[in-house]
C-alpha cells in the first residue's frame, strides 16, 4: 500500500481520507490474508483425505510455515503495514519453495507467478518488479542450471514470464485504483465545500423548521376545531334525519285518517249504510282526497331527502306536457287565490314540446312557487308562463307582492334559512320549500334563480331541458315499470324477479339510470330480460333457486321488501300508511287461513274505526276488536284468540314489537297471523339485508367487465373516497 505514502505527501489529501484510506488498505490486505489461508486450508484437508500416500505427512511440514506467516502477516497490519507485506511475501515464497522440494512436483513453481501480482495490487509497480526479480533468482536456482535443480529448464522462462503478466494484471487494476483515488480526492474536496454551504442552509433551515413547527401547531388546534365542528355538524345532521322521520310519523297517522276516510266515501259509500252523500260533497271529497295523496307523496320525498346520504335523489322520468301538469297545480290552488281576491293568468307558449320528468316533483316545484307567490302577495295579480328557449323550456312564475330585499336574496335557496324580515314578510318560515324545489330542478339537469325588486313583486324562473331527452325516444317501444306514458324512452333496463311486483318500483326508485320490469318467478323474468334486452336479471336470494339457460347476467341477492321486513320482526305482512281498503284487503288474502276474527290494536280510536269500517262487508263488525295499547292488545290476544291481529308498532306501555315478542313465546299464539301497520315510512330502509350478492353470466365475465365489478363493488363498499371533483350540480338519471 504504498499508494498511502504518495496520499500522506500529498498537499492536496485531506488528513480525514488519507486515514480512511489507510484503514481501507488495511482491512483490503487483512482479508486478502484471511482469504489466501483460508484457501489453503481447505486445499490441505482434501490432499490430506483424498491422496493421503502422496500428501499426507508432508503437507504438515509445509503448514506451519504458512498458518505463522499469516497470523503474523494480519496482526502486523494494524501497525505497519509494509512490514507485514514483505512477511506476507517471503513467507509465501518460502512455503513454495518447501513444497517443491518436498513433494517434487514442478507444477507448484507456478504459485511463484502470483507473487508479483499480489505485490503490485497490495503495493506498488516498484514492489511488484523486486518480487518478480526474487521469483527468477528462486526458478534460477532450481533448475538444471543452478545449484539445487528441481524444475525443469523450460520453467526458466515459463514462470517469469508468467510473473511478468499476471504483475502487468495488478499494475493495470492498481493503476486505475490510484486514477480513482485521485478522482475521488477531489470530489472529496468539492464535497467538504458543499458540505460547509450545506451547514449554512441548514441553519437557516432551522430556523425555517422552528416556523413550521410553530404553523404546524397552530394547524392541529385548527384541525382539532374543525373535528369538533364536524362532529357537531355530524350531530346536527342526525338530530335533522330524526327529526324528519319523527315528523313524517306525525304527519302520516292524520293522513291515513284523512285518505282513508275519504276513499271509503268514495269507493265504499255501501259501508256508512242507508246514509248517502250528496254529490256536491263528493267532489269536495275527491279534492280532499287528491290533496291528501299529493301531501303524502311530499311526505316520502322529505323522507328521501333525510335518508340519501349521497347527495342524490331519485326521480322517475315520463313524458309529460307542462300545460296540462301546470293546469294540474293551478286547479289545486285557485280556490286559495280566488279568497285571497288575486288574479291568475298564464301564457303558455306555441308548439311547447313535451318534457321528460318526474311529474310529481315537477308538480310540487310549480305548487310550491304558486303557494309562495299567493300567500305573499295582498293584492294585484299572479302569472305563470312557459316558453321554449333553445333546447330548454323556462317556466316563469311572477307576482305583484312586497319583492325581496337585495341582501336576502341570496338566503332564498338555504335550507333553514328565513330572512330578516318579521314573519308577516317574505319567506320567513322553515325555508324548505323553495331548496327542495332548486334540488328537484338541478336533479333533472335545470337550473333555478329569482329576480326581485323590493315593493314591486318577485319573479321564480327555472328550466328544464327537453333537447337530449327527446333524441332518446323511440315510438312504440315496450311498456316497462312506470307510468304508462313513459313508452318511448330507451334506458338501461334491468329484470327485477320478486313475488312482490312493487318491490321493482321501489328498486327503481332509487337505481338511477335505469329502468326495472317485473317477473314473478325465474322463467318469466328470463323471457322477459331476452324480448327487453335487459342488461340484467336482478332476482331475490330468498326465492327459489331456478337453473334457467339465459345469457343475461343473473345479479341473486336479498331484495328489501315490507314483507321481508315483516317476517324479519315476526309479522306476516306491513302496511305502510295511509293503508287504502284494497291494499288490505289483498293482504287478508295472502294469508293461508279463513279470517272471521280481527284484532285490530291502534293507540289512536279513529284509526281503529279506520279499518274497522274497511273491513265491513269481509267480516262482521262485532268480531273487529279493538285494543288502544300493546298491553290491552295482549290481553285481547290471551282471552279471545283471534284469527288475525292488525297492530301498529308505534303504541304507548308494550309497542308492536314487544307484542309480537311476547306472543312468539307462547305456543297457542304464536300462530295467530300479523299484520303490522307503521306510519315510519320505509322501515325496511333501516333493515340489515342477509346473505350474499352472488352475479353470474353462462358466458362468462371479460377481464374487463370483471375489474368494473370489482371496482363497483369496492366504491360501494368505501363511499366517499371516490367523490367526483370535477362539478358541484347533482346528477340525475340519464338515459344509456
Amino acid at each position: 500500500m504504498l499508494q498511502v505514502s504518495r496520499l500522506r505527501r500529498s498537499q492536496s489529501a485531506d488528513p480525514e481520507f488519507v486515514e480512511s484510506a489507510i484503514e481501507l488498505a488495511q482491512s483490503t490486505f487483512q482479508s486478502l490474508v484471511l482469504a489466501t489461508s483460508a484457501v489453503y486450508m481447505i486445499w490441505h484437508f482434501v490432499a490430506t483425505i483424498s491422496w493421503p500416500a502422496s500428501f499426507g505427512p508432508l503437507v504438515w511440514a509445509v503448514t506451519p510455515i504458512l498458518v505463522m506467516t499469516s497470523v503474523l502477516s494480519w496482526r502486523l497490519a494494524a501497525r505497519r503495514i509494509l512490514v507485514a507485506q514483505a512477511t506476507w511475501q517471503i513467507g509465501l515464497m518460502a512455503g513454495i519453495t518447501l513444497s517443491l522440494r518436498l513433494f517434487g512436483a514442478p507444477e507448484i513453481a507456478f504459485f511463484y507467478a502470483r507473487l508479483p501480482l499480489m505485490a503490485t495490487v497490495t503495493a506498488n509497480w516498484q514492489a511488484g518488479t523486486i518480487v518478480e526479480a526474487i521469483v527468477v533468482l528462486l526458478v534460477w536456482l532450481q533448475t538444471p542450471a543452478g545449484p539445487a535443480p528441481v524444475l525443469p529448464s523450460g520453467y526458466l522462462m515459463a514462470i517469469p514470464m508468467a510473473g511478468l503478466l499476471t504483475g502487468l494484471v495488478g499494475w493495470s487494476s492498481s493503476r486505475a485504483l490510484y486514477t480513482v483515488t485521485q478522482w475521488s480526492l477531489f470530489s472529496f474536496g468539492q464535497a467538504r465545500r458543499h458540505v460547509a454551504q450545506v451547514r449554512e442552509h441548514r441553519g437557516r433551515l432551522a430556523r425555517a423548521v422552528k416556523d413550521l413547527d410553530q404553523a404546524y401547531y397552530r394547524l392541529e388546534r385548527a384541525n382539532a376545531s374543525l373535528i369538533a365542528a364536524w362532529r357537531m355538524a355530524d350531530e346536527a345532521e342526525r338530530f335533522k334525519a330524526e327529526f324528519v322521520t319523527n315528523v313524517s310519523h306525525e304527519l302520516r297517522t292524520p293522513l291515513n285518517l284523512i285518505v282513508g276516510f275519504s276513499e271509503m266515501m268514495m269507493t265504499s259509500p255501501e259501508s256508512y249504510g242507508d246514509v248517502q252523500i250528496p254529490g256536491a260533497y263528493r267532489s269536495d271529497l275527491g279534492a280532499i282526497y287528491h290533496s291528501a295523496q299529493h301531501l303524502l307523496a311530499l311526505v316520502d320525498d322529505v323522507l328521501d331527502l333525510a335518508r340519501i346520504q349521497s347527495g342524490k335523489m331519485a326521480i322517475v322520468r315520463e313524458k309529460v306536457d307542462l300545460e296540462r301538469l301546470i293546469g294540474e297545480a293551478i286547479e289545486m290552488i285557485s280556490d286559495y287565490v280566488t279568497a285571497k281576491g288575486l288574479k291568475l293568468h298564464t301564457r303558455i307558449g306555441a308548439d311547447l314540446p313535451a318534457v321528460w320528468v318526474d311529474r310529481l316533483r315537477i308538480r310540487q316545484v310549480i305548487l310550491n312557487l304558486l303557494v309562495n307567490a299567493a300567500r305573499f302577495t295582498v293584492e294585484g295579480e299572479i302569472r305563470i308562463s312557459v316558453a321554449q328557449e333553445a333546447e330548454r323550456v323556462v317556466v316563469r312564475v311572477s307576482d305583484t307582492g312586497r319583492g325581496i330585499p337585495e341582501q336576502d336574496l341570496a338566503k332564498i335557496f338555504l335550507e333553514f334559512r328565513t330572512t330578516e324580515q318579521p314573519l308577516s314578510a317574505w319567506h320567513s318560515g322553515t325555508g324548505l320549500g323553495l331548496p327542495i324545489s332548486k334540488r328537484f330542478v338541478e336533479l333533472h339537469h335545470g337550473n333555478m334563480g329569482v329576480d326581485s325588486v323590493l315593493d314591486e313583486g318577485s319573479t321564480f324562473w327555472f328550466t328544464l331541458p327537453t333537447g337530449p331527452i327527446a333524441r332518446h325516444q323511440e315510438p312504440g317501444a315496450l311498456q316497462v315499470a312506470g307510468p304508462a306514458e313513459r313508452r318511448g324512452m330507451r334506458e338501461r333496463l334491468a329484470v327485477v324477479v320478486h313475488e312482490d311486483p312493487r318491490v321493482a318500483t321501489v328498486i327503481e326508485r332509487h337505481l338511477e339510470g335505469f329502468l326495472t320490469a317485473s317477473a314473478t318467478n325465474m322463467q318469466e323474468g328470463a323471457a322477459l330480460a331476452s324480448d327487453l334486452k335487459a342488461v340484467a336479471i336482478i332476482a331475490d336470494s330468498g326465492s327459489p333457486i331456478q337453473e334457467i339457460a339465459t345469457d343475461t347476467p343473473v345479479i341473486r341477492c336479498s331484495l328489501p321488501s315490507n314483507l321481508r321486513t315483516a317476517i324479519a320482526l315476526g309479522a306476516d305482512e306491513m302496511l305502510i300508511k295511509p293503508v287504502s281498503r284494497q291494499r288490505l284487503l289483498e293482504a287478508i288474502e295472502r294469508l293461508p287461513k279463513t279470517i272471521r276474527r280481527v284484532l285490530i290494536a291502534d293507540d289512536d280510536p279513529d284509526v281503529a274505526r279506520l279499518f274497522k269500517r274497511m273491513l265491513h262487508g269481509v267480516i262482521d263488525p262485532i268480531d273487529c276488536l279493538e285494543a288502544y295499547n300493546g298491553r290491552e292488545a295482549l290481553d285481547v290476544i290471551e282471552t279471545t284468540t283471534p284469527d288475525l291481529v292488525i297492530l301498529d308498532l308505534m303504541m304507548p306501555e308494550i309497542d308492536g314489537r314487544g307484542v309480537l315478542e311476547h306472543m312468539a313465546t307462547n305456543p297457542t299464539l304464536r300462530d295467530i297471523p300479523v299484520i303490522l301497520v307503521t306510519a315510519r315510512g320505509d322501515d325496511g330502509a333501516a333493515y340489515q339485508v342477509p346473505g350474499t350478492v352472488e352475479i353470474t353470466r353462462g358466458e362468462g365475465f371479460r377481464i374487463g367487465e370483471l375489474i368494473a365489478l370489482l371496482r363497483a363493488t369496492l366504491t360501494a363498499l368505501a363511499p366517499g373516497w371516490s367523490v367526483e371533483t370535477t362539478h358541484s350540480e347533482p346528477q340525475a338519471i340519464a338515459p344509456g
